[in-house]
């Protein structure tokens, strides 16, 4: 007879013995996901570091995640969760590619030296694998978890907003990352408020993912998180839009909200969540607007934005041509860039400070005329192509989800598709940003693979 026992059964001591490596192996998978949350940590409170509790250090923790994504990574292949697929392969040929021609511009003295051009590598090459990364560690669940901490962190962003919006520009609320640098000049003796960030362009991006999140909870049929926390939050976002006085932020916040009426045409079914949420958006902007600070914010924005629309010859020149017109100027310059372009890091912030003293534009402000100048025509328009090949597989994923019923990761694509074809890598809040969504966005379609996770009715 067979003992009933189950230790005397055999192969059962194998099996006891298998238990530690799956325990080991998830807990590598674990920490994974803990360093992943550390980088996002580090994204929101990066300028709060460099601008008023450790100023003096503010160069160097200009790349203070740098370190934690070479982490990420060899935490990723230590858990074979490095990807190895079509992406990953070009992205190694065009480091290839770029590598050499760093040599080469360097032996031919192009560009500013080893150290800035280690730099321009660094800038464009050494977070992009996070893309990737993030999908093979995160669940749809870790992703909703972190959207719930967004809009939480909203609440108090926007109040800091505010409270930075109504003080004085020389305040210390309002300090930049250096004495001799200052917040950006908004109108009505106002700057526009920057929260934790650096510099407002940060704070944009921060309220277009937590608008993300946001009209995700709000379209959703079931409770994604509690009904407090997606109230607050909508006033927060509905509130910074004014008072941030970034035509970059209202106009992406604008695009998440298109990006959901979108969602609900293409699923009829979930029409009627959509318009519901429409209709909240415009309640909440209509109690605010009894507000004193909110009808200053709207005078102070709107006498911005006529201000730049004039400055840049009305709309159709301030706005439309400086959209497109940032991907047909490569094209002018390619005689002056030639086949070896005139140095990798040139065209950043960083590397312009390392050769003149001063951060300024060397080459060009806008991203596309930087990597043509930097790189020359041939790797130039390579890498720019990498990248809209990247966002166009997003989108074609994100779509997919769409059909599916999946909103949340439609939500993200608008936002991930359009930093990655357009953004300004040089700058570092805006890389983390864009690599961190662009990867939510991917961890955020639900896969096979990621069954066991479930995401729950709602996160409290």
């Amino acid at each position: 007879m067979i003992s009933a026992n189950p230790q005397t059964l055999p192969g059962f001591g194998l099996m006891r013995g298998l238990r530690p490596v799956a325990s080991a192996e998830e807990q590598e998978q674990t920490l994974l996901r803990r360093v992943i949350w550390l980088y996002f940590v580090l994204l929101i409170v990066e300028g709060a570091l460099r601008k008023w509790a450790l100023p003096s250090l503010s160069a160097p923790l200009l790349v203070i995640r740098d370190p934690l994504v070479l982490l990420i990574y060899v935490q990723a292949l230590r858990c074979r969760r490095f990807p190895a697929d079509g992406p990953m392969v070009a992205y190694f040929l065009l480091l290839t590619g770029f590598m050499l021609l760093a040599l080469f511009q360097i032996m031919a003295g192009i560009g500013g030296g080893p150290l800035v051009a280690a730099y321009g590598l660094r800038t464009d090459f050494l977070h992009l694998p996070l893309i990737f990364v993030i999908p093979q560690a995160f669940s749809q669940a870790d992703v909703v978890k972190l959207g719930k901490w967004v809009l939480m962190l909203s609440i108090p962003m926007a109040g800091l907003m505010i409270l930075q919006f109504s003080s004085a520009p020389d305040s210390w609320i309002n300090a930049a990352t250096s004495v001799d640098v200052k917040q950006i000049d908004f109108v009505m003796g106002k700057i526009r408020p920057a929260g934790t960030f650096s510099f407002a362009t940060g704070a944009g991006h921060f309220f277009v993912l937590a608008t993300a999140f946001l009209l995700y909870a709000l379209a959703e049929e079931r409770a994604v998180y509690s009904r407090w926390l997606v109230w607050a939050a909508l006033l927060s976002v509905a509130i910074v839009q004014p008072v941030s006085g970034s035509r970059t932020l209202v106009l992406g916040c604008a695009l998440e909200l298109v990006a959901a009426i979108s969602f609900g045409i293409l699923n009829p079914r979930r029409a009627h969540r959509i318009f519901a949420m429409a209709l909240l958006v415009c309640a909440a902007v209509a109690v605010l607007s009894l507000s004193g600070v909110f009808q200053e914010a709207i005078t102070a924005f709107m006498t911005r934005w006529d201000n730049a629309s004039n400055d840049a010859g009305g709309i159709q020149q301030g706005l439309v041509w400086r959209f497109f017109g940032a991907f047909l100027e490569p094209l002018a310059l390619l005689p002056v860039a030639g086949l070896l372009g005139k140095g990798l890091g040139v065209g950043t912030g960083a590397g312009a400070t390392l050769m003149t003293g001063a951060s300024q534009f060397l080459l060009a402000e806008n991203e596309w005329p930087r990597v043509v100048l930097e790189s020359g025509s041939l790797l130039g328009f390579s890498f720019l192509a990498y990248r809209v090949w990247v966002a166009c597989r997003i989108a074609f994923g994100a779509a997919a989800a769409a059909r599916g019923q999946q909103l949340l990761p439609w939500l993200l694509a608008w936002y991930a598709c359009r930093t990655l074809v357009t953004e300004s890598l040089s700058q570092p809040t805006n890389l983390g940003f864009m690599v961190f969504v662009s990867g939510l966005c991917l961890a955020s379609i639900s896969r096979d693979r990621f069954s066991v996770y479930q995401v729950p009715s709602a996160i409290q």
